[in-house]
C-alpha cells in the first residue's frame, strides 16, 4: 500500500491517493486530476469522508474522468448533493454533485473484490461512522496483511487532527465528536491516522497528547 498525499487550495484539503499495485483509491477528491500523476492506474473507488466542499470541489470532475464510484457515509449523501448544505454556495462557487453516490453504513466492511480488483492485495476498508464535525462523518480504516503483520490506516477526513479534532460549528456536535473520539482511542495504537488537513499522526501519538482523547483517560470535562 503506497499513500499519496496531495494538499490542495486556500485551506490545504488534503486528497488521498492509495495505490495498491495498478490499482488506486481516491480519499477527498479535492485536486484537479491533471495534478494527480494517475497514469498507469485505474482508479477503483473516491470516498468523500464527509460533504464539505473542500473536500468535494472536484469529485464530480473526477468521477467522470476515470468512470468510477462515488462513496460516502449514508446520511452524508443528500448534502453532497445540495450546494447549500454542503456550503459551497455561501461564499464560493455552488459545487455540483450529481447522483448516484454509494451510500456506506457503520462497520461496512469492503474487500479487493467489491471493487472488481483481480490481483492478490490483501486488504480491507472497514467504515467507521465518527460525527461531529458533520453528522455524516466517516474515517476509512485500510487493513493490508503484509509479510511483516498488518498495516494499519485510517483516514480521519476533518474528525481527527494531530493535537486535535475538527470544529463542530458547521452542522456538527461536539458530544458526538467526543464520542467519535472515543471510538478512535479504541483502534489499536499502531494505527497511523491520515487527516484531511495537515499532517499525518497515530492513535498512540493522540492518545498521548491531543486533549480531546486525554480527557477521555483522566476524565477531565473539556
Amino acid at each position: 500500500m503506497e499513500i499519496r498525499i496531495c494538499p490542495f487550495g486556500p485551506l490545504q484539503a488534503n486528497l488521498y491517493v492509495i495505490v495498491f499495485g495498478t490499482d488506486a483509491f481516491i480519499v477527498d477528491p479535492c485536486v484537479p486530476l491533471e495534478s494527480l500523476e494517475l497514469d498507469g492506474l485505474k482508479v477503483r473507488g473516491i470516498f468523500c469522508t464527509h460533504a464539505h466542499y473542500d473536500h468535494i470541489v472536484e469529485a464530480e470532475n473526477i468521477r467522470n474522468a476515470t468512470g468510477s464510484i462515488l462513496l460516502a457515509y449514508e446520511a452524508e449523501c443528500p448534502v453532497i448533493l445540495d450546494s447549500r448544505k454542503n456550503i459551497s454556495s455561501h461564499s464560493f462557487a455552488p459545487v455540483t454533485v450529481l447522483p448516484p453516490i454509494c451510500a456506506l453504513k457503520d462497520g461496512d466492511i469492503l474487500k479487493p473484490a467489491d471493487f472488481a480488483m483481480k490481483g492478490t492485495d490483501d486488504f480491507t476498508i472497514t467504515v467507521l461512522h465518527t460525527p461531529g464535525h458533520t453528522g455524516g462523518s466517516m474515517c476509512l480504516l485500510f487493513e493490508e496483511k503484509t509479510d511483516e503483520g498488518v498495516n494499519r490506516c485510517l483516514f480521519s477526513g476533518d474528525t481527527i487532527f494531530a493535537g486535535t479534532v475538527g470544529r463542530t460549528d458547521l452542522g456538527g456536535s461536539m458530544p458526538d465528536m467526543l464520542r467519535s473520539v472515543q471510538k478512535i482511542s479504541n483502534l489499536p495504537d499502531d494505527v497511523r491516522i491520515f487527516p484531511g488537513h495537515g499532517p499525518a499522526t497515530a492513535v498512540l501519538a493522540e492518545k498521548s497528547g491531543n486533549p480531546y482523547f486525554t480527557a477521555l483517560k483522566y476524565n477531565d470535562i473539556i
